[in-house]
């Protein structure tokens, strides 16, 4: 029977719950950046005084009941305002965690509640921090965890923002302490003594030689990646994406998580909703303000204002914007508890006890029945389709409107203080030739039209740590799909003063009968929105194959007064997507476009891969073959040359190639004494002619390159013999 370490509270416990407690802390660390976890101290809290219980041995019971009243405690400090003794957050949470137990059984990962999704986490550090302590109180084993920990940390460094340098030293150095005392403890119970202490005679060489060691290869200088990035292709580790994942990489539909984007997708043509409208147009789901340099965040929670039918919250436009009021009953194919709807809602009709609560900021209209969130199978949408003057938006030249206030500029102008300066100068050279807004943003709205952007959505690069996302598609890759084109025109214009804010939900969907359209999580799209004084939001599209719903015309009443004398013009319809069959630089003289992207853009991986197992095949035929054409390029090398070197690089060949073949010379055996073994076994006298040669140009080096000559087509012979 296995010996167990018994759970004493002596230093020795004291020091593995410690290590224990830090390596579990590894695993919380990257949730800030991998996730939308926003407060990680409570749960660090949390795992400590779940240790510091283990250590204490107390009670299951009483065990129990504090951290369940410390996990009660810290859901109603992130999620109620109500005091802790207070009821009603005691009913509101039961009334939750009921509802999310549904959702539960129901597999409806998705739509249950951030309060429930942090109890549950609760539950699993609990059981975390017990099964960690066991493993290294009771079995004395700790480096599967150590490992996992390890995989899971160079992980997250590769296929994600999170910078784990100096995590992997802090794991390394607990991991080699707590195998170093969990050895020692093992050592005990081989020699069945319970007098051994870890002491100074022991601690200290071991304290020290970790240190030491670590420090060594921290400070150690070191080589710089010998391979090309491998996350371009196989990023996807789950942004969250409420339609999951498959191989590795994401699907395509509506997610809740743009804190990180980029990286390749797979397609999905799951029909989301149907739509019976009159015109066709893009389905807005909600709108985010901040840009962090790698995705998109609201900068702010604020707070929700609701209506039953009515819009009585959100405006889009401003006296100057026509519109056209318009209707479409969308049917639901997937479950959400939210709506999409057309720019311009004025109101939505549902089931009479169903109200809708708004989001002012991102614009995310949620389907409530009760105090329970609601998922609308069926609902009819009153809309304001609006129609935009080119020719009056060319008006607009200086700040107004909305951007008198400074906290509305700050917001709709906002960019990360890292912002390389490239993109900032890109942007004013974009812009600063164009005299008004519209044309500003249409400059930056074409630019990507440009041959040398590509739409892609399997070759798409996912940034490093230290790199800006959108810097990396204006000037590295080039290439990606509706987020890399819609966030960098914001940025952009950002750049250039101009607010705007990206746009997510879905494009116009197929046509398929009637007024009939189908939208799938293929037309999952995000686009750009730009503020005009006195017109309100006005939405741009930059992603290639894709265009603006026709809602750009010319006031033909007012073409006369025209002072470009521009003819009327319409924006195109949706066109197939164009993809650039070779790689183009980019735009400005700033590129820094490697070669391996150049490589990456020329060839698909499925190119590539037929290209490698090519060149594997081919390196294994020539392997294989090697006795035969060896001698063969040696004959065209040396068969010709007339210099006195030649002859004895020539006999060295001959010699080789007899090895190659199962006739080595042996050791001490003089070459007369070979040649004779190599001519008895083929039965001739080539090789002691050959050997007799061979030594006159040896001793007497004058006359090498005329013995050559005489023997050139004696050694010929040998090797094709030899080789046949």
């Amino acid at each position: 029977m296995k010996p167990k370490i018994s759970a004493q509270r002596n230093m020795r416990n004291l020091l593995l719950n410690i290590f224990g407690f830090l390596l579990l802390w590894e695993w919380l660390r990257p949730l800030k950046v991998v996730t939308d976890t926003e407060d990680l101290a409570v749960f660090v809290v949390f795992i400590a005084i779940c240790f510091l219980l283990l250590f204490l041995q107390v009670r299951f019971v009483y065990s129990a009941l504090i951290k369940g009243i410390l996990i009660l405690y810290t859901i109603r400090s992130l999620y109620f305002e109500n005091a802790f003794l207070d009821p009603t957050w005691i009913k509101d949470f039961l009334v939750d965690f009921i509802t999310n137990i549904g959702f539960l059984f129901q597999a409806n990962w998705w739509e249950m509640t951030p309060m429930f999704r942090s109890f549950l986490f609760f539950i699993l550090l609990w059981l975390m921090s017990y099964l960690l302590h066991y493993w290294f109180t009771h079995q004395k084993r700790i480096l599967l965890f150590f490992v996992l920990t390890i995989i899971y940390i160079t992980v997250l460094d590769t296929f994600s923002p999170y910078d784990a340098n100096k995590a992997i030293v802090r794991t390394v150095i607990i991991g080699f302490f707590m195998l170093g005392i969990l050895q020692f403890e093992r050592i005990k119970d081989q020699e069945l003594t319970k007098h051994l202490n870890i002491g100074k005679k022991w601690a200290v060489p071991l304290a020290v030689f970790i240190l030491f060691s670590t420090t060594i290869g921290y400070v150690s200088p070191k080589a710089s990646p010998q391979w090309p990035d491998p996350v371009p292709f196989l990023k996807g580790y789950g942004q969250g994406n409420e339609n999951g994942s498959l191989g590795g990489m994401k699907k395509i539909g509506y997610g809740n998580n743009d804190t990180n984007l980029g990286g390749p997708f797979i397609g999905d043509d799951t029909v989301v909703f149907t739509a019976e409208t009159e015109k066709s147009h893009y389905w807005r789901v909600e709108t985010k303000d901040m840009y962090t340099g790698k995705g998109w965040q609201l900068s702010y929670q604020a707070e929700k204002l609701s209506f039953n039918q009515e819009n009585t919250v959100l405006n889009w436009y401003e006296q100057k914007t026509g519109i056209e009021e318009l209707n479409a009953k969308v049917q639901m194919k997937l479950s959400y508890s939210h709506i999409v709807y057309p720019l311009g809602l004025t109101s939505v009709e549902a089931d009479p006890d169903v109200y809708f609560s708004v989001d002012p900021l991102s614009e995310k209209i949620q389907t409530f029945r009760g105090f329970d969130t609601v998922n609308l199978q069926e609902y009819t949408i009153q809309f304001e389709q609006p129609k935009f003057f080119i020719n009056e938006l060319k008006e607009v030249t200086e700040p107004g409107g909305l951007e008198q206030n400074r906290a509305f500029t700050e917001v709709y102008t906002q960019l990360p203080e890292r912002l390389p300066e490239r993109v900032k100068k890109l942007a004013l050279d974009i812009t600063q030739s164009q005299a008004n807004r519209y044309d500003k943003v249409k400059a930056v709205e074409d630019f990507f039209q440009q041959s040398s952007f590509v739409y892609d959505t399997q070759n798409v690069a996912v940034p490093r740590s230290d790199q800006d996302y959108v810097d990396q598609f204006l000037f590295d890759t080039q290439t990606g799909y509706c987020d890399n084109f819609s966030t960098s025109m914001v940025v952009l214009l950002r750049a250039a003063g101009i607010p705007s804010r990206w746009v997510k939900g879905y494009s116009q969907g197929e046509f398929i009968s009637g007024d009939l359209y189908e939208i799938t999580n293929n037309n999952a799209h995000s686009w750009v929105e730009v503020y005009f004084p006195e017109f309100g939001w006005v939405p741009f599209e930059p992603t290639k194959g894709f265009n603006n719903s026709n809602i750009f015309s010319y006031d033909l009443s007012d073409i006369g007064e025209n002072p470009n004398n521009e003819a009327p013009q319409t924006e195109p319809k949706e066109m197939p997507v164009e993809e650039s069959s070779e790689p183009e630089t980019t735009p400005t003289e700033e590129s820094t476009t490697s070669l391996f992207d150049k490589v990456i853009n020329l060839f698909s991986w499925k190119s590539f891969f037929i290209f490698l197992l090519s060149v594997i095949l081919l390196s294994y035929i020539l392997f294989t073959t090697r006795k035969k054409w060896i001698p063969l390029l040696f004959i065209i090398l040396y068969k010709r040359r007339k210099d006195e070197d030649v002859y004895f690089k020539a006999y060295k060949v001959l010699l080789k190639q007899l090895a190659r073949v199962g006739m080595p010379r042996k050791e001490g055996q003089t070459l007369r004494d070979y040649a004779l073994q190599v001519d008895k076994f083929y039965y001739g006298n080539d090789m002691e002619k050959l050997t007799h040669s061979y030594e006159k140009a040896l001793y007497r080096k004058d006359n090498a390159e005329i013995e050559w000559q005489k023997s050139v087509e004696l050694w010929e012979n040998l090797i094709k013999k030899i080789s046949s």
